[in-house]
């Protein structure tokens, strides 16, 4: 997920659609002023090259963490900087900050050394985003902050880090989407009352399917958590994974 925004994902009738770019990750996130809708894949590819299968989709307190991008190098695990930066904040907002701030050396860090060892993957994160990171609750209000954390060569040979964010706080005039390695014949669905008829979770998992089928990186169990004031349900149920985020039932 990459917070620049590409120049097709525009405003459109009903829905503001902001879409990101990623070689694996298949996320959706629906933003109103009712609810917010998180689903995603769960398979990953480690630094060794091996699928393994995590819960792309955790909750720290009372907030709700999504990842797409490097998640997996050595010790390296943006969730345990996150942990961090909700327990020393008061606000997503703060948070975002906090994280910002607690990531960006060790990720420069492990960038520079994934620079050497794997040229071709370094260039992708350059074109999109090495850590693209999703903060969400809803108490009161629905809150959402997003930060894309892309690397970029300076002239002195080192790496440093161009910050791009978004923010949704508080009701909505009209609902908002973000999406990650959507696949084209799904996209063109998305702005169909019919696809939605259903209800926002059966058309994210019905759009997280159809995804993960065109992108042979990608792939289930699809976990699904929908969010509304004061509460949140698992679809098809909380998924069960261990401190590092691996599925401890497996796929």
């Amino acid at each position: 997920m990459q917070t620049t925004i590409v120049p097709k994902c525009a405003a459109i009738f009903l829905t503001l659609a902001i879409c990101f770019e990623s070689r694996a990750t298949v996320l959706y996130v629906r933003f109103s002023s009712n609810e917010i809708v998180i689903g995603a894949d769960s398979k990953r590819t480690a630094e060794t090259g091996n699928y393994v299968y995590v819960c792309k989709i955790s909750q720290i307190g009372d907030t709700f963490v999504t990842s797409a991008g490097l998640a997996e190098y050595g010790a390296f695990d943006p969730r345990q900087f996150a942990v961090e930066a909700l327990s020393n904040s008061q606000t997503l907002v703060e948070a975002r900050t906090s994280f910002e701030q607690l990531i960006e050396q060790p990720l420069i860090e492990v960038l520079g050394k994934l620079k050497v060892r794997n040229r071709s993957r370094y260039d992708a994160f350059k074109k999109g985003a090495a850590i693209n990171f999703i903060f969400a609750r809803f108490s009161d209000r629905p809150e959402l902050v997003t930060t894309a954390l892309t690397p970029k060569d300076e002239a002195d040979g080192s790496i440093s880090l161009v910050k791009n964010r978004f923010t949704l706080l508080g009701p909505v005039n009209r609902s908002k989407r973000i999406f990650v390695g959507v696949s084209k014949r799904a996209e063109v669905l998305l702005d169909r009352p019919s696809f939605w008829a259903k209800g926002t979770v059966a058309g994210v998992q019905q759009l997280l399917e159809m995804s993960i089928k065109d992108n042979p990186e990608a792939g289930g169990p699809i976990d699904i958590v929908q969010l509304s004031r004061g509460s949140a349900r698992w679809f098809p149920r909380e998924p069960d994974c261990d401190s590092k985020s691996r599925r401890i039932s497996g796929p």
